[in-house]
């Protein structure tokens, strides 16, 4: 009798961690797409953000043509850029995504504002345009 009251005994623990277990992982499923919906996405986009800001900073730095996209690279031959070889006092006053794969910044550096925009080609950011602000 022992026997078999200990038998029962066990399965009724078994059945019972077995449901705790299996509530567990549907609480925890259910907080994971929570997570994917909301949390995700905005991860996602600062991860984008700030792979199209490295690219800015180290163009603002060296302004070397290899950052440059075409139409970006016809706007450095007309003259559309700053003088200075090099931006290290600079700041990012606003950040805009008017479309899909491209990010806007706009940068002053004293009394001089340009607006330039990164396009995403080919999973790399590159400078397209840069437009002084008037």
């Amino acid at each position: 009798m022992a026997d078999e009251f200990d038998k029962k005994g066990i399965m009724k623990a078994m059945a019972v961690a077995l449901t705790i277990s299996v509530l567990g992982i549907v609480v925890l499923g259910w907080q994971y797409r929570r997570l994917e919906k909301q949390q995700l996405p905005a991860l996602e986009e600062k991860i984008e953000q700030n792979s199209a800001q490295d690219v800015l900073e180290r163009f603002l730095a060296t302004r070397a043509d290899i950052l440059l996209t075409e139409r970006a690279m016809e706007q450095k031959l007309q003259g559309d850029f700053w003088p200075e070889d090099n931006l290290h006092n600079y700041e990012i006053v606003k950040v805009e995504k008017p479309a899909n794969d491209s990010y806007k910044f706009v940068i002053k550096a004293g009394d001089l504002v340009e607006i330039i925009t990164l396009t995403k080609i080919l999973g790399k950011y590159y400078i397209d345009s840069i437009e002084m602000a008037g």
